[in-house]
């Protein structure tokens, strides 16, 4: 078994730093190589680990454990088990967490670098979450502030996505069966009841097979994202030509999707 390990200091409270590990979807989604995550029949991630020219993928179905200052993150795959403790120290007004990952599976003895890059990754993810999460979660921000958390968003930088998350709220989660107008049958029956201007949306077919992520300004899409078993096509917004792929790809999502909404803290 191959164990590697990190340690980062975080400027928050732990009680901050334990409100994004006790979100364990949300803290698991924003992790890097995840491709995609599912909630049927408990919490699945499929992970794609490269190495040189391999890419070792599996799906790990995930247990979330937690104690007075460890949390465990026990995830068992068809080809291998992957594991993470992090354990919290509070020192004053900062955290200092120390994160292990464990791997044992197919290439293991090739992925040192790559599992080390991985948990330094988590690491990373878990400050940006944690120091950007507002200490009461009902504070209002202003219109503009919002606006401009939300331009920072590309679904190509993970860390801008955790950083967006950390500031905002699920309003409405459920199935959705979207028809033959693509993403915006779901966009205008939730317009119908989410007055906010920026809404993020994620959808997730039943088998994981399909899904996306679109950031919202009123009507204006500012970023897309549409993966399927065919690849992955990413867009954020900052031209006419992005502005009619973004189009384009909206129009062509169909299906059935679990479907969760996210607003700025200070919305609905």
């Amino acid at each position: 078994m191959k164990r590697k390990n990190t340690t980062v200091e975080i400027a928050a409270p732990k009680e901050a730093v334990e409100a994004v590990l006790n979100d364990a979807p949300s803290f698991i989604t924003n992790w890097p190589y995840v491709v995609r995550v599912s909630m049927k029949d408990g919490l699945k991630a499929e992970i794609m680990l490269p190495r040189f020219i391999f890419k070792f993928r599996d799906v790990y179905r995930f247990e979330y454990h937690s104690d007075y200052n460890s949390h465990i993150y026990d995830g068992t795959g068809e080809k291998g088990h992957i594991s993470l403790v992090v354990t919290l120290k509070e020192w004053r007004k900062n955290t200092s967490a120390v994160l292990e990952l464990s791997y044992k599976g197919k290439g293991e003895f090739w992925l040192g670098k790559t599992l080390q890059d991985f948990v330094e990754k988590i690491g990373s993810v878990l400050k940006e979450m944690a120091e950007n999460r507002p200490v009461q979660e009902q504070v209002q921000v202003p219109a503009g502030t919002k606006e401009s958390i939300a331009v920072n968003v590309d679904f190509a930088d993970p860390m801008s996505v955790a950083s967006f998350l950390s500031r905002s709220r699920m309003v409405q989660s459920g199935l959705h069966i979207i028809g033959e107008k693509g993403l915006f049958d779901i966009i205008s029956e939730l317009r119908a009841t989410i007055p906010d201007r920026i809404l993020y949306i994620s959808g997730i077919t039943s088998d994981g097979s399909s899904s996306f992520k679109v950031l919202l300004d009123g009507s204006r899409i500012l970023a897309i994202e549409h993966r399927t078993s065919e690849g992955v096509e990413v867009v954020k917004v900052e031209n006419d030509e992005d502005a009619r792929r973004a189009l384009e790809i909206a129009s062509g999502i169909k299906g059935a999707y679990m479907v969760n909404v996210w607003v700025p803290i200070g919305g609905v």
